[in-house]
């Protein structure tokens, strides 16, 4: 008894050792595919939703997103910006994104509009095939770094030619750890397309 006790503790030291190793390649991933910004410039600026409030306003992770698109367009990154994000009920996450461009300047013409989007999947292949449609080749990634990775990821899986990382800032460092662990099951699960066993 005592034996197999000591062999178990052994197996279970292993198998944390390697989980950890595991989870630090995964994290060096995510940072070094979504953490660390291009300086190159793309057709196009594509951003993913997040939540909306209910009056009808981004919430602060959607609004960070939204700035940061905003920014690399008026410094002449790209000349087109895709919003992305379907949402629950009456509320359009793409049609609010695209109203806050439109507010600060951006023509509505050089918006795209994506509004049947719930998953970063869906995402990626709704994108992909407006950006194919328009003959739009490389794509500047605009979400929180630990999202980007898996963006470009199921982008690029879906046939966009070209990613770039462009994170944005700002984000509640308190829930950050969350979201983090998150994307370390979310990027693998997506890289061998597990996500789409569900649907």
């Amino acid at each position: 008894m005592r034996e197999t006790l000591q062999r178990l503790g052994r197996f279970a030291r292993r198998a944390l050792l390697v989980a950890g190793g595991v989870s630090a390649c995964l994290a060096g991933a995510l940072w070094f595919f979504g953490g660390r910004a291009s300086d190159q410039k793309a057709d196009c600026i594509v951003v993913f939703g997040a939540a909306i409030r209910k009056g009808r306003t981004p919430s602060d992770a959607l609004e960070y997103r939204l700035d940061h698109a905003l920014t690399l367009y008026r410094l002449g990154r790209a000349r087109r910006i895709v919003v992305t994000g379907g949402g629950e009920g009456n509320y359009d996450e793409a049609a609010v994104m695209r109203q806050w461009l439109c507010e600060r300047g951006v023509p509505a013409t050089a918006i795209l509009v994506d509004s049947d989007s719930s998953t970063t999947r869906e995402s990626g292949k709704n994108v992909s095939k407006l950006m194919q449609r328009h003959k739009l080749k490389s794509a500047l990634v605009v979400s929180q770094w630990f999202h980007v990775a898996r963006c470009r990821l199921v982008l690029e899986q879906e046939g966009t030619a070209e990613t770039l990382a462009a994170p944005c800032g700002g984000n509640t460092l308190r829930r950050e750890p969350f979201f983090v662990a998150r994307e370390l099951l979310g990027l693998p699960a997506y890289f061998f397309r597990l996500d789409e066993l569900r649907s």
